[in-house]
């Protein structure tokens, strides 16, 4: 994946990589179904539609971990 989306996925809000990662599940989806009935015209879609998923739920878990860091500091 190349940088800019890495930084386009980091600019977004929540809702919206959520809705981004919902998207990218129906895909796969779509593809898994298009893949059993008749050859894929690019299988490597797949891969990429798993790991931009991956990689929201990284930035998702980040920013939860961040929330609670500083949470955790307040109370101290």
């Amino acid at each position: 994946m190349k940088r800019k989306d890495k930084e386009n996925l980091k600019n977004m809000s929540d809702t919206e990589l959520k809705v981004q990662a919902a998207d990218l599940k129906k895909n796969i989806f779509q593809l898994k179904f298009k893949r059993i009935t008749a050859p894929v015209e690019n299988p490597v879609q797949m891969r990429l539609a798993r790991r931009k998923i991956a990689l929201i739920n990284t930035v998702l878990r980040q920013r939860e971990l961040a929330v609670a860091k500083t949470a955790a500091e307040v109370k101290k």
